[in-house]
């Protein structure tokens, strides 16, 4: 067993210079964290918690007064499938629970979000060699997002919602990565990059593109039929600034780093997880957001 660590970035900024311009939500955070038995396919589910506050005002920020909550739940169905042997097929469906509070008025939209295919082809895979002690994995893809997700939902009182608070984007966008796992014993390391170009939607807004990358370390403990997988890492995501009809929108785009901290365990087909992150340093939204803790949990079915 080794581990293959795709990261999908799908987050937003506000586009419009309202009276949301920066209330810190976002599109998903859709994250696959480190994918059980690199060799098997699998079904599963995946819970996360993701929370930010934001102001209007930068001094404000600076003094740690924000005026806006919000919060994104998420439940995804995730999947793998091998094609032929050296080409993966994932997939991810989630339904997103978005909850904002601004100035003591309260927000909430849920519904199904932009689904995102992505097939790999595995360049370099020494896991079955036994003559190396230095296992290496290496592969290379590309996938698309669909706008699935309901792009124009209104309020109680017809008002179409903010963008950040819609479940999708409109647009179809495309995504290129690289991951490289290396494992010598119990001992691993696993490093990703992943860029998401993006697409205008029909009003006419663009997302930041995007650059996403992580490395962590991980180590693989059996315990007679269960097998043990801590590991520990640092992720970084950098957006570009949105354009609402090639204008660019003010509170948008930044750059967040998080320490990530895991364990998952496997037993029999099954496997669970759970992934914590804590912000080490971020510029969001000109510094008008503030992202907080995430976490996540999955439970998959190997076969």
């Amino acid at each position: 067993m080794r581990a293959l660590f795709i990261l999908v970035a799908l987050l937003a900024f506000a586009p419009k210079a309202s009276a949301c311009d920066v209330c810190g939500c976002s599109i998903g955070g859709n994250y696959f964290g480190i994918l059980p038995q690199f060799h098997k396919h699998f079904v599963g589910l995946r819970w996360s918690d993701q929370s930010s506050r934001s102001t209007h005002s930068l001094i404000s920020a600076k003094k740690g007064i924000f005026d806006n909550e919000a919060q994104i739940r998420s439940v995804d169905i995730i999947s793998r499938f091998y094609p032929w042997r050296r080409v993966q097929m994932l997939t991810l469906v989630p339904y997103h629970d978005f909850h904002r509070i601004e100035i003591g008025n309260e927000t909430h939209n849920q519904g199904v979000g932009d689904c995102s295919i992505l097939a790999n082809f595995i360049l370099l895979d020494s896991g079955d060699s036994l003559h190396q002690r230095w296992k290496h994995s290496v592969t290379v893809g590309g996938g698309v997002k669909l706008p699935t997700g309901r792009a124009g939902a209104r309020d109680s009182e017809g008002k179409a919602l903010h963008e950040n608070l819609q479940t999708g984007s409109g647009s179809t966008d495309f995504m290129i990565s690289a991951t490289y796992t290396l494992r010598r014993g119990s001992w691993g390391l696993s490093s990703d990059v992943l860029g998401r170009l993006n697409t205008t939607n029909k009003n006419g807004y663009h997302f930041g593109n995007r650059v996403s990358g992580s490395t962590k370390v991980f180590y693989l403990k059996k315990i007679q039929e269960i097998t043990l997988l801590p590991n520990a890492g640092v992720f970084s995501d950098y957006s570009d600034v949105s354009r609402d009809h090639q204008l660019y929108a003010q509170g948008t785009g930044g750059t967040i780093a998080l320490a990530t901290f895991g364990l998952d365990i496997y037993f029999g087909r099954f496997s669970a997880g759970y992934t914590h992150q804590i912000p080490v340093y971020q510029d969001l939204g000109g510094g008008k957001v503030q992202s907080k803790q995430r976490w996540l949990a999955t439970l998959n079915y190997n076969f």
